[in-house]
Formats: structure tokens, C-alpha cells, sequence
């Protein structure tokens, strides 16, 4: 059922869910530069980081895409993946942004105190991105065997 869409159907959901990564990703880099406090320096370095990541995403995209429908199998298994991973980062990254914000600017501001991780954004990142894993190993496991 769930690779019965054809392969055109897919890369129009991998476009998708690269705009829509592109769109998190931006909401999480304008919520991350907009706080007070944010050092200047850090700003004009977020900025460079910015149009280098709106280059380099589309590039990285496209090249994804073009390798998929080269490939004599049919495009469903790599591009679910793809549509997978790059929903899954935003989803993530933006309901933890403000806490990993805070910690990287008290970084900042005392780099002589060793980095400490924040238990809740851990927890969060690694059940979301595991969750996001197993779900899509299951759906393949599932589709490929007819389980």
C-alpha cells in the first residue's frame, strides 16, 4: 500500500518535504537569531551559515532526486527515506530550539566551564529521530515482505 505510488507520486513528496524542511529549517535559524542576547558576532556568523545552507540544501536535494530516478529500481524505497529524514529534523530541532539556544549562548558567554547537555532536549531528539527510524524500517519491512 504504501509504495503503490508511482514513482512521480514520490518525488513530488520528496519536494515537499524538502520545502518543508527548508521552511523548519529557517524557523528554527530566525527563532534561534531573534532572542536578546544574541551576540552580534553570532548573528553575522548565522548569516554566512544561512546562505550557505540555502545553496547547499537545493544542490544536495536535487542531486538526491536525479540519482533516485537514474536508478533501475523503482524510486519509492529511497525517496520515503529521504521524505522521512528530512521531515523528522525540523519536527525535532524546532520544540527544543529555545532550550538549545540558552544552553549554547551560557556556552558562549563562560567557555572556560565544560559544555553541559540539557536531559530533556536529549530525551526529546533521540525519541523523535528514533522513533522516526524504527517507524520507517518498520514500513519497509512491512511493505517489502507483505507482513
Amino acid at each position: 500500500m504504501l509504495f503503490s505510488i508511482p514513482g512521480a507520486g514520490w518525488l513530488l513528496i520528496a519536494a515537499v518535504s524538502t520545502v518543508v524542511f527548508m521552511i523548519g529549517m529557517r524557523a528554527l535559524i530566525i527563532g534561534a537569531t531573534s532572542g536578546d542576547g544574541v551576540p552580534g558576532d553570532w548573528k553575522e556568523q548565522s548569516r554566512r551559515g544561512i546562505r550557505l545552507f540555502y545553496v547547499a540544501t537545493p544542490v544536495f536535494a536535487a542531486i538526491v532526486l536525479g540519482a533516485s530516478v537514474l536508478r533501475p529500481e523503482p524510486p519509492s524505497t529511497i525517496l520515503f527515506l529521504y521524505s522521512m529524514s528530512f521531515v523528522a529534523i525540523p519536527a525535532a530541532l524546532l520544540p527544543v530550539r529555545g532550550r538549545m539556544v540558552r544552553l549554547h549562548l551560557a556556552q558562549q558567554a563562560d567557555p572556560d566551564v565544560a559544555p553541559r547537555s540539557d536531559w530533556l532536549v536529549t530525551t526529546w531528539l533521540v525519541l523523535v529521530l528514533g522513533t522516526a527510524c524504527v517507524g520507517s524500517t518498520a514500513a519497509l519491512l512491512v511493505s517489502k515482505y507483505g507482513t
